[in-house]
């Protein structure tokens, strides 16, 4: 089943370099909520070496006719980032390439309203959706200004090349408080998509054109039952799962004591119990949570520590991909595919369903022995 795959090349503006660059070997990461990199190599000798620049937009082109994929498909868009040129084991000259994905463009600002304003570093008992959002809105588009009250103008289609829209708020998600004054844009969102009962994700629109969307649930679709429902195993008769290795990690802490504002026997102190939590399973934590004003704020940063550290397990596995289910950025008719953040299900020793964290994919061409391999990590999906 051979996948064929190339790049297309554009600048920073969005306008087409080159339509078709073949490399000579390709590996990149689809996730959820990361901005784990493309990275690919030419020979020095490539025409287009000399023409590959900081900030161009690579988009990952994936075909495969036996699986149903007919058409040249986009599997990912990276941002050119970094570079290095060495001398490989057949004593290649190559450069290798690393692009981060799209989201590594929220990575380029960071919150920087004054602490304790309303709807820009402090959000007090509002949805994760509007949450996510603000955070957007306001540090990486046109409300980003000092006339607004943030500390230095952030717009990046001033000097940066992006135009980022940010989808109509729907205030769907978990209700959270955070105070968030000055962390980078990408980490607050990672944090909060901890507990928002949704994903979030940036995607290239062509040119200019970003947009940024919420994603209740999951990012994926729910394919761990039912006709589409895609099932990962070693036992006979599936053999999906390769090389299969699961992960209990124990809860570093159940029960936080989140402290905010005041000194001494004055400062303000709010115990909150993680999903972990019982009473023969009760091991303490301390937040600092000086930067909140209320107590739903201190309740929030207990619970996203306790998130960062519950009990969880881990599956990781290579997919033996077959002609019934495999990977594709796409949906196949009368195929079953999956990509990063669908749910599915999984049996190595105890059957369940699991959120697709990442998916490694590799790929080489024939001429270097063409080979296209594919790791998935997962988490297990709680009370699924």
């Amino acid at each position: 089943m051979p996948y064929e795959l190339y790049l297309r090349q554009y600048d920073r503006t969005g306008a087409i370099k080159h339509a078709v660059i073949n490399p000579l070997w390709a590996r990149w990461t689809d996730s959820v909520s990361g901005q784990e990199p493309l990275v690919f190599a030419l020979d020095t000798a490539h025409p287009f070496v000399g023409d590959i620049a900081e900030f161009d937009i690579w988009e990952v082109l994936l075909k495969n006719t036996e699986l149903g994929i007919t058409d040249f498909t986009r599997a990912g868009v990276f941002i050119q980032r970094d570079w290095d040129r060495a001398t490989d084991d057949d004593g290649l000259e190559i450069v290798t390439f690393t692009a981060p994905n799209q989201r590594h463009i929220l990575s380029w600002r960071h919150i920087l309203w004054y602490a304790g304003v309303a709807d820009r570093s402090d959000f007090a008992a509002k949805k994760a959706e509007t949450v996510m959002k603000n955070i957007v809105k306001y540090n990486l588009t046109a409300l980003a200004t000092v006339a607004n009250g943030r500390q230095r103008e952030g717009n990046l289609s001033t000097g940066m090349s992006v135009d980022l829209t940010v989808a109509a708020d729907g205030a769907a998600g978990n209700t959270i408080s955070i105070a968030c004054m000055g962390m980078n844009v990408l980490t607050a969102l990672q944090k909060v998509a901890e507990v928002a009962g949704g994903d979030f994700s940036l995607d290239w629109a062509g040119g200019h054109a970003w947009t940024f969307a919420w994603h209740p649930g999951q990012l994926g679709a729910d394919k761990s039952a039912g006709a589409d429902r895609v099932l990962f195993a070693t036992a006979p008769g599936n053999e999906t799962m390769l090389r299969p290795r699961l992960t209990h990690l124990g809860a570093g802490a159940t029960t936080a004591i989140a402290a905010g504002k005041g000194d001494g026997l004055a400062r303000a102190v709010t115990p909150v119990n993680g999903v972990d939590y019982a009473a023969n399973y009760d091991l303490e934590t301390f937040v600092d949570a000086r930067n909140e004003n209320t107590a739903d704020g201190r309740t929030y940063r207990g619970a996203i520590e306790l998130e960062a550290v519950r009990a969880r397990g881990t599956l990781e596995f290579d997919v033996n991909q077959t002609a019934n289910q495999f990977y594709s950025p796409v949906a196949v008719t009368g195929r079953k595919t999956y990509k990063a953040g669908d749910l599915v299900l999984a049996t190595y020793g105890v059957e369940k369903v699991h959120k697709i964290d990442t998916i490694t994919l590799d790929w080489k061409p024939p001429s270097r022995g063409e080979a296209f391999t594919v790791s998935v990590t997962t988490r297990e999906v709680p009370g699924a």
